[in-house]
């Protein structure tokens, strides 16, 4: 911190007498001060962690440097400058936040024994709003109290209730400095001491009721005679055709049959799971996402205020569209592609564990670098999609809330692409849709989603 006055040119510091205080309380504190050259000791408060810069005084500077920063210093200095000409001062206000680093979680049945309590504490300075979310991102009531720390910290505690038995995911997040954590239930909650010996019983006599029958078994393999002809079958699932095949070879005989699944939903789904399956786990992709740490994409990932956001925040609520945007190398793809892995694979690797898209039933991603015809037959031939589950997925895109449209790298300009996209979003259907693109690929979508539908990195 640092006040401007005018020195003499022949004797910066003949004369002059720099005083700091620290004006938050009555009475006010010295910080430090200096006269004639000579340094003055302030408050013990300040005592070995500020030093003022002598040698700034010749250049009309009265600068000091406060090191170890506490909560308490916090408050409005005042930089009282004195000299044969005159006195003046000037105000600062030194404003100290703490970071909250780290969240710990705590698991409790209730007494009703149907229900658990799930808490989230940490600390930090300033108060951080907290929200909580379970698997499909509802926000959930939470009751959160704050206390002061003798470090002058605040200490948050936010609990909610949640049924035992019921199986979800929910997180609590701390928005000042995106940290979150989440609990998996009914996996993580405690088994008391009782029931974990009835555990240990069950899985006994089931080990004991296998053997048993692993020993008739191949005691009767053993007696038999003759086995019937064997019938061999074979199952190919082609991740790019979505179509499965069941080949049944009877001898040399008979030739094989192929049959080919329905375009329901459930074959649709099925297919872009294998297809990515393939995706996410190709080394060139692994290595790319593993080359960006999550804290390297959560200290880039803002708001359009610049404030911090989540890799939660990177998921539209149902009929919303967000906008990703970025420098390119910013993350983009690396972020899309972390969201793929997680709805394909689950939250199993470090980069996908913030975000669980498990309750999502379709993603649809489409690398929108080199697009030709419109968007559905982008999406077909991407995916090496039949005619069928191409029309199922226009049914999907348009009306379900439980599919995600990821455009990656998307920049307007191609005519027949930019129309059927336009078209999607103005139909206003359920779908959520997620675009990444360059700073300025996308005005027009820009205007239209306004700064809250925007993300940065």
């Amino acid at each position: 911190m640092g006040c401007k006055f005018h020195p003499k040119p022949s004797h910066p510091q003949h004369d002059l007498k720099v005083t700091w205080h620290w004006t938050a309380a009555s009475p006010y504190q010295d910080v430090i001060g200096v006269e004639n050259a000579v340094e003055q000791a302030g408050s013990q408060k300040y005592q070995g962690r500020v030093k003022l810069l002598a040698d700034e005084l010749k250049d009309g500077w009265a600068k000091i440097r406060l090191s170890n920063l506490k909560i308490s210093d916090s408050g409005t200095y005042q930089c009282l400058v004195q000299t044969a000409e005159g006195t003046d001062y000037k105000t600062i206000t030194l404003s100290v936040a703490a970071p909250y680093k780290s969240i710990s979680k705590h698991v409790e049945k209730t007494a009703e024994g149907d229900k658990v309590l799930l808490t989230c504490q940490s600390e930090g300075y300033p108060e951080s709003p907290v929200e909580w979310v379970d698997r499909r991102l509802q926000r959930l009531s939470a009751n959160t109290t704050t206390t002061p720390t003798p470090d002058h910290l605040i200490q948050i505690t936010s609990q909610i209730e949640v049924g035992a038995s019921e199986k979800s995911n929910y997180t609590c997040s701390f928005r000042n400095d995106a940290l979150s954590a989440t609990f998996h239930i009914p996996d993580e909650i405690p088994i008391p001491h009782g029931k974990n010996d009835a555990v240990i019983v069950v899985l006994s006599i089931g080990l004991i009721l296998t053997f048993i029958a692993v020993g008739v078994l191949t005691y009767r393999r053993q007696k038999g005679t003759r086995t019937s002809s064997t019938r061999n079958y074979q199952v190919e699932d082609d991740d790019k055709s979505a179509a499965t095949y069941l080949q049944a070879d009877k001898g040399n005989e008979e030739e094989g049959a192929v049959i080919t699944k329905g375009p329901t939903e459930e074959s649709l789904r099925s297919s872009l799971k294998a297809y990515y399956a393939e995706f996410s786990l190709g080394t060139e992709r692994r290595h790319r996402c593993d080359s960006f740490t999550v804290e390297e994409l959560l200290q880039r990932l803002q708001n359009s205020e610049g404030r911090p956001a989540r890799l939660l925040d990177l998921l539209p609520e149902a009929g919303d569209v967000l906008l990703l945007e970025g420098p390119p190398g910013s993350g983009k793809t690396t972020a899309a592609h972390i969201l793929v892995s997680s709805w394909t694979e689950g939250p199993k690797r470090t980069a996908s564990n913030l975000v669980d898209l498990g309750f999502l039933d379709f993603l649809m991603y489409v690398n929108c670098s080199a697009v030709k015809g419109d968007l559905f037959q982008e999406v077909a031939a991407q995916l090496s999609l039949s005619e069928k589950s191409s029309e199922e997925l226009r049914t999907v895109l348009s009306s379900s809330s439980t599919a995600l449209l990821l455009l990656d790298g998307y920049k307007e300009g191609n005519h027949t692409f930019d129309e059927t996209v336009k078209r999607l979003l103005s139909e206003g259907g359920p779908c959520r849709v997620l675009v990444t693109s360059c700073s300025d690929d996308c005005p027009t979508l820009k205007q239209t989603l306004g700064s809250g539908g925007v993300l940065k990195l």
